[in-house]
């Protein structure tokens, strides 16, 4: 297991290496260290989890915009492919009538 901790974080370890060596020899401080790092790898695991929904989210609204976008621009392009087919019968029409 391994174990992150900032310049801050390691200057208080070094200041309190007594007191911290002393947690460790006796069972109750090392379950309160145990728990403290227990605690702070939740709220890590939150914060990514957190910020991974956050992420997720926007992604969805995207993809769902893009969705919305895509319909329109499909129906506005059958409509058109519409227009130009009525006026291709039309064409060939004119032309037909023009060769008799």
């Amino acid at each position: 297991m391994e174990i992150e901790v900032t310049n801050d974080e390691l200057a208080r370890i070094r200041k309190n290496k007594r007191e911290i060596t002393e947690r460790f020899r006796d069972l109750e401080g090392l379950e309160r260290t145990l728990r403290v790092l227990k605690l702070r790898f939740l709220i890590e695991q939150r914060e990514r989890v957190e910020k991974r929904f956050i992420e997720m989210k926007a992604s969805y609204i995207e993809l769902t915009e893009f969705e919305e976008t895509a319909k329109r621009d499909k129906e506005f392009l059958m409509a058109f492919r519409k227009e130009l087919s009525e006026e291709n019968k039309k064409l060939r029409a004119e032309l037909e009538a023009r060769r008799r």
